[in-house]
């Protein structure tokens, strides 16, 4: 039972995970596409299929968060699977922890986010930056919420929590913004190869590696702090699931640097000399057997990026139900 109820919690954070990086990622790639200055206009077919993106990934984060809170207290008392059922345990126990009392938060922001989202949809010709201002701070609670319910803002004093708790915020943030962005652009900018839309493949590139940057160094920080020694690293369950994510991250840098340089070389290249094109920001690419073979490749590896990714958050799932070497 309790090998079970462990392995619900782990695909349930791991859901609850890439649907809030999802969301959240392609929120601020929505908002920053309709504040930018000069303003970058999204075309309809992007505009259309953002908007599906991020209604899944708020289901998603909506329906694995109500999961996460049946589930919890089962795992934190060791009874059977079936009391997650139980209304009775989720009142009187889990919503009373630190744990419930954030998921239970995450709820109420996804709701605000939805009224948010629908209003700025709406309203944003007229009013545009208070509408996704408005956007925006709904966003930054919910990613407050993954840090303050695990491990990062758990230490044996205020100052320590304070510090693990606003690190793993920057490092959530960072992972949204390059997660997020990375799925948005492989289902909406992708599957269509014009001057325009590869102008947006290489503002991504730039800001997803500066995210890359924030990511390893507050993960080296929050990794320190868990596991505290190296010796721990190698004699414990927790250090040995952090090596593995460490290892599949460092491939995982290997994609994204091919990406980046694939971008950098032949996209930004293709953008910069079919910009002037008198045809329009939506006119087929010159050259059209290279750019192909180039966004082909590009695809394969955002496609690639993302199942590494995915692999990445599984391996952090486990160390979410796991016993760090030390409280922080």
């Amino acid at each position: 039972g309790s090998s079970v109820i462990d392995a619900l919690m782990v695909l349930d954070r791991l859901v609850v995970a890439t649907g809030l990086l999802v969301l959240l990622g392609a929120t601020g790639f929505v908002a920053v596409a309709r504040l930018a200055t000069p303003p970058w206009r999204l075309n309809q077919r992007l505009e259309r299929r953002a908007w599906r993106l991020l209604e899944v990934a708020w289901w998603v984060t909506l329906l694995g968060t109500l999961a996460g809170l049946l589930l919890y207290g089962p795992i934190s008392t060791g009874r059977p699977p079936i009391l997650a059922l139980d209304w009775r345990l989720l009142l009187d126990h889990t919503v009373r922890t630190r744990f419930g009392s954030v998921w239970a938060l995450r709820i109420l922001l996804l709701l605000i986010l939805a009224l948010l989202l629908v209003w700025s949809k709406r309203e944003a010709e007229r009013t545009p930056k208070s509408a996704w201002l408005a956007v925006a701070g709904s966003a930054a609670g919910l990613a407050v919420t993954p840090a303050l319910g695990g491990h990062a803002a758990a230490g044996p004093d205020t100052a320590g929590a304070a510090v693990g708790a606003v690190v793993g915020v920057v490092h959530f943030s960072a992972a949204a913004v390059w997660f997020g962005g990375l799925v948005l652009l492989g289902t909406c900018l992708l599957p269509r190869a014009d001057v325009g839309l590869l102008g947006a493949v290489a503002r991504f590139s730039s800001v997803a590696f500066t995210a890359m940057v924030v990511i390893v160094v507050t993960g080296m920080v929050q990794g320190w702090r868990q596991v505290g020694s190296l010796q721990a690293l190698g004699h414990t369950a927790y250090g040995r699931l952090l090596v593995a994510k460490v290892a599949v991250f460092l491939l995982l840098i290997v994609v994204a640097g091919r990406s980046r340089a694939l971008v950098r070389r032949k996209l930004t290249a293709r953008v910069l000399i079919g910009a002037p094109d008198r045809r329009g920001p939506g006119a087929a690419l010159p050259g059209l057997t290279d750019d192909a073979r180039s966004l082909w490749l590009l695809r394969r590896l955002v496609l690639a990026e993302v199942i590494i990714a995915i692999v990445v958050l599984a391996v952090t799932a486990l160390l979410g139900i796991a016993t760090p070497p030390r409280p922080a």
